[in-house]
């Protein structure tokens, strides 16, 4: 391969991540506002939230928003071998060998929360979400019953169905840039 052929491939890529970076930072306030406006309709005081990472839609401003909100017991996930465990959310974060932020504290042994925020690949409007298929989530949500379960995705990734397995843990909302739509 020629080095003109490699710079011109190296160049599609580049331009392909800053597209999505910059779609993932221009959502990240729409998705936030949203989130606040249903937190609250919720009257939510538990909320279990992941931190964004990399093209996901970004959490930063809602994690903030609850954490200066006194009626709000704000949960992030921390990656033990398989499984999440939950740690009362301040600003302190570690970074993860994979890369993405952790809060540091004592995991919390949540059981039940008012709304837990999921990320997503992809979502649908019969209450299907696509993870990355390491199943965190899933296995999350057997061991918390959360009352309102809502994914984040971009507008280009909700859709009428998507591919379901018996283990996949359903959700109850799906916030894209534009809209939340309860299922």
């Amino acid at each position: 391969m020629s080095q003109d052929a490699v710079n011109k491939k190296k160049e599609v890529l580049r331009q392909s991540i800053l597209a999505g970076r910059e779609r993932s930072h221009q959502c990240g306030h729409s998705h936030s506002q949203l989130l606040i406006d249903f937190t609250w309709e919720l009257r939510a005081k538990t909320v279990a939230c992941y931190i964004s990472f990399g093209d996901e839609p970004s959490t930063n401003v809602y994690l903030k928003h609850c954490q200066l909100d006194e009626r709000i017991e704000l949960y992030v996930p921390r990656v033990i071998g398989e499984n999440l465990e939950w740690v009362l959310f301040t600003s302190e974060q570690v970074t993860h060998p994979l890369g993405m932020s952790e809060p540091v504290g004592n995991a919390t042994e949540l059981q039940e929360v008012d709304l837990m925020v999921v990320p997503a690949l992809a979502a649908d409007s019969t209450g299907n979400r696509l993870g990355r298929g390491k199943g965190f989530y899933d296995r999350a949500l057997e061991q918390i019953r959360a009352k309102k379960v809502i994914a984040l995705v971009h507008d280009d990734e909700f859709f009428e169905a998507i591919p379901v397995a018996a283990h996949d843990a359903p959700i109850d909302a799906v916030c894209t840039c534009s809209e939340l739509t309860q299922i």
